[in-house]
C-alpha cells in the first residue's frame, strides 16, 4: 500500500508498507551482514522467498561473494548481486545485497557515511543494470539499532545525491512492514526534500 511520494528531477521515490518479499521491482535490496549469512530479520525472509532454503540461498551468496568481489566478506559501500530465482514470477530480477552499520542507538558521523553508501551502493548498481525500478528495506533499522528517522533521512539524502547522475532508474521505494515504522517514516517523507 503506497503512503507518500516524492518526486526528484529523476526519480519518483515511493513509501510503501508491504511485505518485501511480496513487491514487485527489478531489484529487491537486501539488508545483509558483512558475510552474506542469511540468518534473521529482512534477509532470511528474502532468502527463504527466493530459495525456499535459507541455507541454499547464504550458499549462492557466498559463491556470488567471491566471484564479484573475491573474498568472504563485502564492507560499506560494496554489493553483491544474486538471481532473484522464485522472486521473478514478481519480476524481480536481482537481489543486490549491501551491509549497513551495526548503531545499537547510537547515531554519529560515521554510521550516517555508512549508512549512506549501503543506501547509495544499490543505486549505482541497479543503475549499471539498466533497471527500472528498486524497491529497499530500512537498512540497518532493525536488529541492527538505528534510528529509523535517521536511516529514513540517510536514504532520502543518498536518493538526492544519486538523482543528478541517475541514467536508468525512474522509481524507487522503501517498504517498511510495521504501521509503527511506516508512521514514523511518513513523518520524514513530509518533510520533503526541504530537509536534506
Amino acid at each position: 500500500m503506497e503512503l507518500k511520494q516524492l518526486k526528484f528531477s529523476k526519480l519518483l521515490v515511493r513509501l510503501v508498507k508491504g511485505d518485501i518479499t511480496q513487491f514487485s521491482a527489478d531489484a529487491i535490496v537486501n539488508a545483509a551482514n558483512k558475510y552474506l549469512e542469511h540468518g534473521g530479520g529482512v534477509a532470511a525472509a528474502i532468502a527463504k522467498a527466493c530459495a525456499g532454503s535459507i541455507q541454499e540461498y547464504t550458499r549462492i551468496s557466498k559463491e556470488e561473494m567471491i566471484k564479484q568481489v573475491g573474498r568472504e566478506y563485502i564492507e560499506h559501500g560494496e554489493v553483491v548481486v544474486t538471481p532473484a530465482m522464485r522472486l521473478e514470477v514478481r519480476g524481480v530480477k536481482y537481489i543486490i545485497h549491501t551491509v549497513g552499520p551495526i548503531c545499537n542507538g547510537k547515531w554519529n558521523e560515521e554510521l550516517m557515511k555508512k549508512l549512506y553508501l549501503a543506501f547509495k551502493a544499490p543505486l549505482e548498481r541497479a543503475d549499471e543494470l539498466k533497471l527500472r525500478s528498486i524497491a529497499f528495506p530500512a537498512i540497518s533499522a532493525g536488529i541492527y539499532g538505528c534510528p529509523l528517522e535517521e536511516v529514513v533521512k540517510t536514504f532520502l539524502k543518498a536518493l538526492m545525491d544519486f538523482d543528478r547522475n541517475c541514467k536508468n532508474l525512474e522509481e524507487v521505494s522503501l517498504v517498511l512492514y510495521d504501521e509503527e515504522s511506516v508512521k514514523r517514516a511518513e513523518k520524514v517523507f513530509s518533510g520533503g526534500e526541504n530537509e536534506f
